[in-house]
Formats: C-alpha cells, structure tokens, sequence
C-alpha cells in the first residue's frame, strides 16, 4: 500500500493513496451496476459535440476561464471522465466525480459568488456558484461541511477554500469525492436547470496543494 504525504506550512497531513480510494469506487460501481455515482471508467477518446443550447461562442468563453481543478492536490490524471456515463438506466451522469480523501477542501474553480447553498436530496450538502457574467453555473455537492463563515452572495476567488469533501447525499460512503458540474445558465434563470458542459477538458493544469 502506498502513502502519500504532503506538507503545507500549517500541518502535515498523510492520506491512503488515491489510487486506493479509486479500487474502491470501482468496487462499489461493480455492486451498484448502474445505480449511483460510478467512478473509474476510462477517458473518452473526444470530446462530445456542444449540446444544444451551449453556443461556440459560450464555450470560448468558459475554456478561457482556465477554470481550476475543485479539488485541492488533484491533478488531472486522477479525475476519471464519468460525464456520460448512465445512472439508474434513465439519465446520464453529465458531471465529473473527483476522488479525494474525506475533508480535502473543495476550490472555487473560477471568480465568482455564492449564488446557493442547498443541503438534502441526492447531492447532501451543495453549493452553487456562478461567474462573474453569471453565464455559468458551477455545482459542488456530496460535500462533508462547508467552509465556516460562506453564505450565499459571498464573492469567491478562484481557488477560495468552500467546503470539504465528503459522503453526504446518496455517495457511497466509503468513498468521498466531488460530485462537479458545470452548466449554462438558462434564459429562465432557473439555475437548477441549466445545459451541462463536460468540465475536463476545461480545466487547468494547475494544482492547489494544501
């Protein structure tokens, strides 16, 4: 068994590898077949045409966000692309899930503000944000706590520390991770039902350590 450790300037902390965390979700997907959040599958080899009512022109604008990965010490290579995979043979996941040890903190992945925060159903504890243009939403959920002091309307940084992974909601509980998505604000202003845009290839190579 590996160990992986890293040190910031406020504390040493050791965690199981994140490869382990992986086994495990591939594990309980085996279990689950095609109910919950599956975890581990292989990289698409392209990525999927815009769905309809995402504009070339949004999208330029979102992948010159750089947005940044959710996750503190996650690199891309260990963010499995689950963004189409099925759940519960009706829908499609339309989200990433990001593995990481149980209080990792979750990242602002872009300028912006708290437009929700949201606890119960599937999701447990969430929480909505939107970019400065309020063009886009970003959902964070299955979180264990959020950070002491956030509220909704609260300006976030990229890279603000909002809450810390977790099981809440209907994550299997031996497996914390991120449940993220990413998706265009609809006309209506119902954020809650925006167009999903896969996040990976998105994202910016850089990683936050803590």
């Amino acid at each position: 068994m590996e160990i992986c450790t890293m040190t910031s300037t406020r504390e040493v902390v050791t965690t199981v590898t994140l490869r382990r965390l992986m086994t495990s979700a591939a594990m309980i997907a085996l279990a689950l077949g095609p109910l919950g959040c599956r975890m581990g599958h292989a990289p698409a080899a392209a990525i999927a045409p815009l769905p309809t009512g995402v504009s070339p022109r949004d999208y330029e604008y979102l992948r010159h966000r750089a947005l940044l990965i959710p996750v503190a010490n996650i690199t891309l290579s260990h963010i499995p692309d689950t963004f189409n995979d099925a759940r519960d043979g009706k829908r499609v996941h339309r989200a990433v899930d990001i593995l990481a040890p149980k209080g990792t903190p979750v990242l602002s992945t872009d300028v912006g503000y708290v437009l929700k925060l949201r606890m119960g159903g599937s999701g447990g504890i969430t929480i909505y944000a939107v970019d400065p243009d309020e063009r886009f939403v970003y959902y964070y959920a299955h979180l264990d706590r959020y950070r002491k002091g956030l509220a909704e309307g609260q300006r976030l940084q990229k890279g603000d520390t909002i809450g810390y992974v977790g099981t809440s909601g209907n994550a299997p509980r031996d497996t914390p991770h991120l449940h993220f998505q990413v998706s265009r604000m609809p006309p209506n202003q119902h954020w809650w039902e925006g167009v999903a845009v896969d996040p990976l290839p998105l994202f910016s190579p850089e990683t936050i350590a803590q």
